[in-house]
């Protein structure tokens, strides 16, 4: 028996219809495709904040060299939270802690070209998170030991 994927073509260009009524063509593609969704072990940077709505963000880092060379995230968030954290992460990539350190909520709501004011939260999580994750970094290179009893 073949492998089916579990959305059809023709379901998945309905659902980018459906988005496209309430988001931009980039949103909708980190929100269907997400860049990063994933954890990444022994990272050199890790946090995970909640919002006041009960959405977790988890962000990841590792460095090489001084610079973020690989990021991940997670989030039981909505579709606009899937999409900024998938937006922080590649922004974030090839910038030194301290350049990343500038990424906020208005950089990531612009990089996804017109984030709905009603999501607007789900960009504040994430540059909270991405934040906390990049401060997570500078402990870490300062105190290694550190991250051996990390949760």
């Amino acid at each position: 028996m073949k492998f089916k994927p579990p959305v059809k073509f023709e379901n998945e260009k309905k659902l980018f219809t459906t988005l496209r009524m309430y988001y931009s063509a980039t949103t909708v593609k980190h929100i269907l495709r997400p860049c990063n969704d994933e954890s990444i072990p022994e990272a050199d940077g890790y946090a995970d904040c909640r919002s006041g709505c009960g959405e977790t963000m988890k962000i990841w880092l590792k460095l090489t060299d001084d610079r973020i060379c690989q990021t991940g995230f997670w989030t039981d968030g909505c579709a606009a939270t899937v999409a900024c954290g998938s937006m922080a992460t590649e922004l974030a990539k090839g910038k030194s802690v301290t350049e990343a350190l500038s990424i906020d909520a208005d950089e990531i709501a612009d990089a996804l070209a017109d984030l709905p004011e009603g999501n607007f939260h789900c960009a504040e999580l994430t540059a909270q998170t991405l934040r906390a994750a990049l401060k997570d970094c500078l402990v870490i290179s300062r105190e290694p030991w550190k991250k051996l009893y990390r949760k």
